[in-house]
Parts: structure tokens; C-alpha cells; sequence
């Protein structure tokens, strides 16, 4: 009977512990599960923030490639609406063309891209988009006194665009002169000093401005008659004189040519046709510096010798680059690309008193879509750089890069010195005639959409824009 009373109290013992054993069971599954929980919280976590950096790194652009690994590209900007052309309108400030008829301002001087993310726009005007029409040209003057001696200096920014009209019954390609108001950061006051046909078109409008100093007249240092304008337009897929046909009796009609302007839009007197009696006495080319021109996209002065480089398009070959001295006559329809591979001679080009033909100093056989060009006026990039060229393309978005021959009159490629052939040597006759010589004078690719512009900025730097919104500076690595 005692055994009872025994086996009652082992078994609420033994009872109170498997209690006690559950109880700290429960806390270490509560614990270890807790453990697991956060992990895998935490693993989550990082999970996503590896996404969102992968995220970021997919919506940044990748940056173009250059041959030279001293030197190194920056994006300054991003997002531009299919930009056509930029000068800089301070030593930290450029405003840039939008081919839908905004121009915006950006900043050079900071470091980040995204400083530029909505751009203040300084002027818009009524386009006509239509191929390649638009907001398509842009000139900065430097301030410069005004011509009625009134002590007020100005800075005129000109724009060339094809302006839309009520029903679009009258397109024009037109050069407007702006102010420059810097308090408001607008362009203001425009005023007409170029009005050219923009039909039949609606390509081949050219468009490319820029303003240059008289160099071989100090004595007008003080007065716009210091400065000209140049301009160009492309032939809008006409057929006459202009365009180098004999039989075309049409008077001279404002296509395919380079224009010299005054500030105010005259002819100065020293043009070369200024006096010109082509078709009955006309005057109708006293604006013209050269004709013959099918399109062009590019137009630089040499730093050193004030000559005026230009860019032209061929149709599917001879993209060229040419030397455009008074009254040169580029050779379209009948010449694109060296005048002997056309099986042409000058005979067969509408001579005006005054032209002369000039082979270009540099063609591609296969046309890449050949757009800006620039002389890199620094030296900040090296001394290998300084003064010589650098030329954009649309089609594959490469930039190129010239050494000037000492002279200053064409382009100059290193002969192997062990006497093996080599690609450079394969330019010497100043033709890209295959991937391998285009290779060779390829500087730098992947300037995603094409490059529509190059300028030297105040800084020394190189920048090149991109018709896919991209605006690059290159600088030392």
C-alpha cells in the first residue's frame, strides 16, 4: 500500500520535467527559428539591393570606348530630345538644339549627369520636322560692340531652322540673329538676316552655322564687319546650275552651298562672286562662298590658319572632308570623291568666274553618314591633339581623328618605318576604300545613336553629342 503514495509523486515529478523539457524545447525552436527568419530577412534584403544597383547600372549608359587609354569619357548630360547642335554660350554654359524646336541650356561645370536632367529652355521656335528639317544650326558671336557706336556690347546667337508655316504652305530654311539676355537666360530680339528655300527637300538641308573672326583685318576689331557668318545648305534634290548642271538655265536658287555673311546678314564686298553676272547680271549669289555642295553637316576653321573645313555626304560613297577656300566648287552631281575615280574632268562642272574644283582631302569610299567636324584648339588632350582634326559619324557612331600635314593643307598618315604595309600606309591615297583603313583612322566608337556635333570647350576639353540625348566630354584619363 506504502508503493502507491510512491509511484504518485515519481510520476508528478517526472511529469514537471518533461514540462521543464518542452518549455526550453520550445524557447530554442523559438530562438532558432527567429535566427532563420531574420537571415533570411537579411538575405532578402541584400538580394534586393544587389537588384536595385543592377537596376541603376542597366539605366546608366554605357560610356564609348577610345583608342587612347590616357584619356577617359564623361557623361554630362542625358535625356536630350534628339539634339542636333550646341555651342557654348559662357565658359560653363552651352545651349544645345533640339531638332522639335527647343534649345536648352547645360552646364559643363559639375560633375554629375543628372545636374542636367531638365535643362531651362532658352528659346522655342516653330519647326518643321519633317527628315531632316528642324531646329538645326547654332553660332555663338563673342560680345562684340555694337555698329552704331553706342558703347553696348552683345552677344548674338544665330539659328538656323526650317520654320513651319500656317498649312505648311511655304516652307522656308531660315537664319534668325537672337540676343543673348543673361539675367532671364532667354534669347530674345530675333531678327531675319537669311531666308532660303527648304523645297522640294525634305532632306539635304544642311544647317550647320558657325562665326568667325576677319584675321587678315584688325583694323575692324572694334565693329561686326570683324566677324562672319558661315553657312550651309545642301542641294534639297534640285537639279541646276548650282548643282553643276550646264544644260539648267534657272537663276542660282539658295541650295548647295557655303554663305558669307555679315553679322547683319549682307554680303561682304570681298565674296567671291559679289560681282557676279552669271544668268543676266543677277546678284543672286553675292552671298555665296562655294557651291556645289550635295549636303554637309560639319563646318570648323582652322585655329591656325583661318580656313574653312567642311564635311560633305555622299549618296552611298565618297563621303568626303574638304578644304573650302573662295569660290570652291565641290563637284555635285557630276564629282563626289577624287574627281579621277568619277571618270570626270573640270570640264564637265559649271565653271563660275571665280570657282575652282579641289578634290577633297579625304574621302570614304562606303559613306558612313559623315557628320561634324572640329579642330581640337588645346592642348589639353596633348600635344598630339592640338590643332588637328576630329570628325563624327551617324552610322556607326565612331569618332575619327586627322593629323594636319605641316602645311596646313590636307591630312597627313605615318609611313611604316621597317617598310611593311600597314594600314596607314594603304591611306596615303587619301581614300578609306575598307574596314581595315577605316579602322585606322577610327578613334573612338560607341557614341550610341550617332554624333551630330563636336565642339572645344572653354575648358580644353573635347565634347561630342549624340543624336540619342547624350552629351560626352572627353578629357585626361
Amino acid at each position: 500500500m506504502a508503493s502507491k503514495p510512491l509511484i504518485r509523486i515519481l510520476t508528478y515529478k517526472t511529469f514537471l520535467s518533461l514540462l521543464a523539457i518542452l518549455a526550453v524545447t520550445a524557447m530554442i525552436g523559438a530562438i532558432f527559428s527567429s535566427t532563420i527568419t531574420f537571415s533570411t530577412y537579411a538575405q532578402e534584403e541584400e538580394d534586393d539591393s544587389e537588384g536595385e544597383v543592377d537596376s541603376e547600372e542597366q539605366q546608366q549608359p554605357s560610356l564609348p570606348i577610345l583608342k587612347d587609354s590616357s584619356l577617359g569619357v564623361e557623361l554630362v548630360a542625358d535625356g536630350l530630345d534628339n539634339p542636333t547642335s550646341m555651342d557654348f554660350i559662357s565658359n560653363s554654359d552651352m545651349i544645345i538644339l533640339q531638332k522639335e524646336g527647343e534649345a536648352v541650356l547645360v552646364s559643363t561645370s559639375g560633375g554629375e549627369a543628372s545636374q542636367n536632367d531638365d535643362p531651362p529652355i532658352v528659346v522655342d521656335v516653330p519647326v518643321n520636322s519633317a527628315s531632316e528639317r528642324g531646329l538645326l544650326g547654332i553660332a555663338v558671336a563673342d560680345s562684340s560692340s555694337d555698329n552704331n557706336n553706342t558703347g553696348v556690347t552683345k552677344t548674338f546667337v544665330f539659328l538656323y531652322y526650317t520654320e513651319s508655316s500656317e498649312g505648311d504652305s511655304n516652307i522656308r530654311n531660315k537664319i534668325y540673329r537672337y540676343e543673348w539676355d543673361t539675367g532671364n537666360m532667354m534669347l530674345t530680339r530675333p531678327t531675319l538676316i537669311l531666308d532660303l528655300p527648304a523645297e522640294p527637300g525634305p532632306n539635304h538641308d544642311g544647317g550647320k552655322l558657325i562665326v568667325e573672326k576677319d584675321g587678315t583685318n584688325t583694323s575692324l576689331q572694334d565693329s561686326q564687319d570683324y566677324y562672319h557668318l558661315y553657312a550651309v545648305i545642301g542641294d534639297l534634290n534640285r537639279n541646276g546650275i548650282l548643282q553643276n548642271f550646264k544644260d539648267e538655265t534657272l537663276d542660282p536658287d539658295g541650295t548647295s552651298g557655303v554663305f558669307r555673311l555679315t553679322l547683319d546678314g549682307a554680303a561682304p564686298t570681298d565674296n567671291p562672286f559679289f560681282d557676279s553676272n552669271v544668268n543676266g547680271g543677277n546678284n543672286e549669289l553675292s552671298k555665296y562662298f562655294a557651291y556645289g555642295i550635295r549636303n554637309s553637316f560639319g563646318l570648323t576653321v582652322d585655329p591656325l590658319t583661318g580656313t574653312l573645313w567642311m564635311t560633305e555626304n555622299g549618296p552611298d560613297s565618297y563621303d568626303e572632308i574638304n578644304i573650302v577656300e573662295q569660290g570652291f566648287n565641290s563637284g555635285w552631281q557630276q564629282v563626289m570623291g577624287p574627281i579621277e575615280r568619277n571618270n570626270k574632268n573640270i570640264d564637265n562642272l559649271v565653271q563660275l568666274d571665280g570657282s575652282h574644283y579641289a578634290d577633297p582631302v579625304f574621302s570614304w569610299l562606303e559613306a558612313i553618314g559623315i557628320t561634324d567636324i572640329e579642330f581640337l584648339d588645346s592642348t589639353k588632350l596633348g600635344s598630339k591633339y592640338a590643332n588637328n582634326i576630329f570628325v563624327g559619324d551617324i552610322n556607326n557612331g565612331n569618332l575619327y581623328f586627322f593629323t594636319v600635314n605641316e602645311s596646313r593643307t590636307g591630312i597627313t598618315f605615318e609611313e611604316s618605318e621597317d617598310g611593311a604595309q600597314n594600314n596607314q600606309d594603304s591611306l596615303m591615297d587619301l581614300v578609306a576604300d575598307n574596314q581595315g583603313e577605316l579602322s585606322a583612322i577610327t578613334f573612338g566608337t560607341g557614341f550610341e545613336g550617332g554624333i551630330t556635333d563636336i565642339e572645344t570647350g572653354p575648358d580644353g576639353y573635347l565634347y561630342i553629342l549624340c543624336s540619342d540625348g547624350q552629351l560626352y566630354r572627353i578629357v585626361p584619363g
